[in-house]
């Protein structure tokens, strides 16, 4: 198998153009100068990362699921942020610091359920839509599996409320635009069955759950499902950074009375 030279880069995404009279840059065959002012930003990230404009419908949905990741107060993320912030940093690193800080157990399950959706589903989707059955017998398999490993499905339950209250805003408008897909299907099939495991006590789908759903049925590749979270959450900690700044604290840290030493004690 012949390897790739590299020293050699090439891109389909971007050209820049600087010709005599022409100063342009060239963004997956669109001219940079026809799209501002015409596309929206959730337009754009579509046109980025699939090659293609997207539908109105599809731009719309993507907009709702960009608008619903945008803030949760302040979490473990944003408290980094606002610490870097009472620290004196830059903003860029305070945002660079919150990115960094998810990971697969929190701000990375989207990323997971969405790989094993698509290992699932994926290669039944060749032969045409699935059936309502045949999505609730695969999220059967599913949740007995992640019952037997005695674990959870990802995606799913959120601790800082009982249902993820922007997961059904997010839905409905997927739903609204017909951009609910076989995906999304499959997700809500495995609520259901979920609930049906715990006699009734369901586990909603979370924010997570509702990105890896809806950016799938969009056409995105499944790496991609975290982008749809740390995108928005970026402009969540430079504000957060920027409340920080203001309110002029310093040194933000836990109390000592709040940690508790179970080393040995000097001299021991």
């Amino acid at each position: 198998m012949a390897t790739r030279d590299m020293m050699s880069w090439e891109t389909a995404i971007a050209k820049v153009v600087s010709e005599g009279d022409t100063e342009e840059i060239i963004v997956r065959g669109h001219r940079m100068s026809d799209l501002i002012g015409r596309l929206t930003f959730a337009e754009m990230m579509f046109l980025m990362l699939q090659g293609r404009l997207p539908t109105k419908p599809q731009a719309r949905v993507l907009d709702a699921l960009l608008v619903a990741s945008i803030e949760h107060g302040i979490a473990p993320p944003s408290m980094i942020a606002r610490c870097y912030a009472s620290y004196g940093t830059t903003i860029q690193a305070a945002v660079g610091a919150g990115i960094t800080a998810f990971g697969d157990r929190m701000g990375g399950l989207g990323e997971q359920l969405a790989e094993l959706l698509v290992a699932r589903l994926g290669p039944r989707l060749a032969s045409g839509a699935p059936t309502e059955a045949e999505l609730r017998t695969i999220a059967e398999a599913i949740v007995a599996e992640a019952i037997a490993a005695k674990t959870r499905v990802p995606g799913y339950g959120i601790p800082l409320h009982a249902m993820d209250p922007r997961s059904p805003q997010v839905l409905e408008i997927a739903r609204q635009e017909g951009v609910l897909g076989p995906y999304c299907r499959l997700g809500l099939e495995i609520e259901a069955a979920i609930a049906r495991a715990r006699s009734g006590r369901g586990v909603p789908m979370n924010l997570d759950g509702v990105s890896a759903v809806v950016a799938l049925d969009l056409g995105f590749d499944w790496r991609a499902t975290r982008l749809f979270l740390l995108t928005p959450r970026t402009v969540s900690f430079a504000a957060h950074y920027l409340e920080e700044q203001d309110q002029d604290t310093t040194w933000r840290h836990l109390p000592a009375e709040q940690i508790k030493y179970i080393g040995r004690d000097f001299g021991e």
